[in-house]
């Protein structure tokens, strides 16, 4: 299985894509997720997401600062995401090597992520 993720900018092959838990990050999904009073599985951040689709992993990029897309592989057995209602398409494992950058710099021009987020929920037209 191909994985991707969509996140902090600037790494390469073979390095570490570690939690939240791990860097000290302030700037993380689960944040909003918190702030908003979600369910404790999402406030997470003692894991890292993947995701099958190359897309989905593009737009979690363009939620942080000049975030980047990378190709990764889990460490260890990856575990379905909770948040998830699509099966099979968000994972979440300890940790993952980046093994191919994708696209250093992730921007959305014409589409903000939130918007890419509800046209790939299916809630709004692409």
């Amino acid at each position: 299985m191909t994985y991707f993720h969509g996140g902090y900018p600037g790494l390469k092959p073979g390095d570490w894509l570690l939690p939240p838990d791990a860097t000290g990050t302030d700037h993380r999904l689960s944040s909003y997720a918190a702030v908003l009073g979600g369910p404790a599985h999402a406030t997470r951040t003692d894991v890292v997401y993947l995701a099958t689709d190359r897309q989905v992993a593009r737009v979690y990029a363009a939620f942080y600062p000049d975030g980047a897309l990378y190709m990764a592989t889990p460490e260890s057995p990856v575990d379905p995401d909770p948040d998830c209602n699509v099966p099979g398409l968000s994972w979440q494992c300890p940790r993952a090597v980046v093994v191919a950058v994708i696209d250093p710099v992730v921007l959305f021009r014409s589409r903000t992520p939130e918007r890419w987020l509800r046209m790939l929920a299916g809630t709004i037209p692409a």
